[in-house]
């Protein structure tokens, strides 16, 4: 009954904003084009498909978008992720953060089905202005792992997709990172729980996490650009060759050069495979990385540089 309510609100939404498109159009502006993510039939990978959204309000704009995630999209092998079983009783904005309450049946999901169902719907509702963070709840209990550890607030960053032909299933890992204190000249420790596909090397994982830079509320400042780009990452016996493009030789923070080196190096090294790494850039292992610090050759850990 509840879920009737929840959606048959949804439809009365749209309807009005629909009436009131015309005039929402001259206050907001165009009306901004977001995606839906939507599952194959075989849970194999998450695709986006564009849709439109008439509301000017993030409430609005919120309930547009679960009411596309129960729609049959129009392209062949996809699937919705909400349906008569699978489907959310309510949903709170609170600030920046959206909780959504999902009926008991979503315990019965497989484990990918989950993940992809949980990815499709943060990574959907997070694209709407004024929602940064997306919480679960299944029948007013707050949904956990296999560990029994709150998932808590999610943001898209806490999923990360190569293309959908490329996934085929999803694991979760907690890793461990190194970022510049606010003064920059030592490291400071962050550890993250994240969603990620299985083909992707943990590896690449970290570096990639590392370019991203600090999530909110974490108390530490990014090491490396971010038009810094991963070009290859290989492991062999226990060294890690890490190749960037030139755009990490730029500077754009007021990071010490041995910070920059040794976030990569001691979030690296946190691995149980791996005792040293080779920083390429280019694929060239010569030369300083900024002014003084050669990079030709291993780097090992550096624990003293760590606060």
């Amino acid at each position: 009954m509840m879920k009737r309510v929840f959606i048959i609100s949804i439809c009365i939404v749209t309807a009005l904003m629909v009436l009131a498109g015309c005039a929402a159009a001259k206050d907001e502006g165009i009306p901004g084009k977001v995606f839906v993510y939507y599952p194959d039939e075989n849970y194999g990978g998450l695709s986006p498909v564009e849709r439109t959204l008439l509301s000017s309000t993030t409430e609005g704009k919120a309930d547009e978008l679960i009411k596309g995630l129960y729609t049959e999209p129009l392209i062949d092998h996809l699937i919705p992720v909400l349906n008569d079983d699978v489907y959310i009783k309510s949903r709170t904005i609170s600030g920046n953060r959206l909780l959504v309450d999902f009926s008991v049946s979503y315990n019965s999901l497989s484990k990918t089905q989950e993940v992809l169902t949980r990815a499709a719907v943060v990574e959907t509702l997070t694209q709407v202005d004024g929602i940064s963070y997306v919480g679960f709840t299944v029948n007013g209990s707050e949904l956990k792992d296999d560990h029994d550890e709150p998932y808590g607030f999610m943001t898209g960053d806490s999923f990360i997709n190569d293309t959908a032909t490329e996934i085929s299933t999803y694991d979760r890992r907690r890793i461990t990172l190194y970022f510049a204190d606010m003064e920059g000249f030592h490291l400071k420790r962050t550890a993250r729980t994240v969603v990620y596909t299985a083909n992707m090397s943990t590896e690449k994982l970290i570096v990639q996490k590392l370019i991203e830079g600090p999530e909110n509320g974490e108390k530490v400042y990014p090491t490396l650009p971010k038009d810094t780009e991963l070009l290859s990452v290989t492991t062999k016996n226990g060294v890690c060759y890490v190749n960037f493009n030139a755009a990490i030789r730029e500077k754009p923070y007021d990071v010490a050069e041995n910070v920059v080196i040794y976030s990569i190096v001691d979030s690296l090294t946190e691995l149980p495979n791996i005792d040293q790494v080779q920083i390429l850039i280019e694929g060239v292992s010569d030369g300083t990385l900024y002014d003084t610090m050669s990079i030709d050759r291993m780097f090992e850990r550096d624990t003293d540089i760590i606060q």
